[in-house]
């Protein structure tokens, strides 16, 4: 062996988006334990360069927050449907 000193690990250190994301959870955990909600779902857009991302966190029971993304998904395709109504009505 050598007496050389060994070089200390590098760490990880974590990307923007990780933060974000962390960031995000964190305040989720806290409007669970504020209001008590049994689920929380939190998704943003940001927009870089002419470039859209859309990130998604949540938090709680995993069939709790598979039936609010299905009731979300079920609400915007209500508005949707409700927009295209009238405006085949305006146009008549």
């Amino acid at each position: 062996m050598s007496d050389e000193p060994t070089k200390p690990a590098r760490k990880a250190v974590p990307d923007a988006a990780q933060i974000e994301a962390g960031m995000v959870a964190q305040l989720a955990r806290e409007v669970v334990e504020t209001i008590g909600a049994d689920a929380i779902l939190v998704v943003w857009t940001k927009q870089r360069r002419r470039k859209t991302s859309v990130s998604m966190t949540s938090i709680g029971n995993a069939l709790t927050v598979a039936g609010l993304m299905k009731w979300i998904a079920d609400k915007v395709e209500e508005e949707e449907e409700d927009e295209d109504e009238a405006e085949d009505e305006a146009e008549d």
